[in-house]
């Protein structure tokens, strides 16, 4: 007899991207519900920003949030200044994304 789980309780997934190519790939392929989240670093963000690529409608939105240490949690997490960025083709959207990568890359996919 096989344990079913219950509708609706399905953990939130994020897969770690390992080489820029496959970012890039992600990036011209995603749809509605996916996304993209790196490390970067972003002129006014001293320790850094997170970077999050998503689609809306048809264009591609950038969000560019910093971050700030979390003690409780012991880690970085998304703080309150940030920036909103649209483009109409993914060529555009990387183009202005990809100056902010850092090495090596730390990005996810989700």
């Amino acid at each position: 007899m096989s344990e079913e789980k219950p509708a609706g309780n399905d953990a939130y997934a994020e897969r770690k991207i390992t080489q820029l190519r496959e970012l890039k790939t992600l990036l011209w392929g995603l749809d509605l519900d996916e996304g993209i989240r790196f490390v970067a670093e972003v002129p006014g963000y001293p320790k850094g920003a997170f970077v999050f690529l998503t689609k809306c409608d048809d264009r591609f939105c950038i969000n560019i949030k910093e971050r700030v240490f979390d003690e409780v949690s012991n880690q970085f997490v998304p703080g309150g200044k940030e920036q909103w960025k649209y483009f109409e083709t993914a060529e555009a959207a990387w183009n202005f994304a990809s100056k902010y990568l850092k090495s090596p890359v730390e990005a996810y996919y989700y």
